[in-house]
């Protein structure tokens, strides 16, 4: 079992309540489909594609996906 508290993490890194960016993170984290680094470089590629006129967007969803992949915590 995995916990990650999205709303924080959102928050801390959007400034708004949008958890799917942080929950998408821990899915792929606890699932091991990709490593971390490939998870990021694909997600950067694809933030950048669909907001090229809103870097802030870009940079916040980066954040997201960064401290989400921190914050994933095993309970047992």
């Amino acid at each position: 079992i995995y916990t990650i508290d999205a709303r924080k993490v959102s928050m801390e890194a959007l400034g708004k309540y949008f958890p799917n960016t942080p929950m998408l993170a821990a899915i792929v984290k606890v699932s091991n489909i990709m490593t971390d680094e490939e998870l990021l470089n694909d997600m950067e590629a694809s933030f950048k594609h669909k907001f090229a006129k809103k870097p802030e967007v870009i940079e916040g969803n980066m954040k997201a996906l960064s401290l989400a992949l921190k914050e994933v915590k095993k309970v047992q």
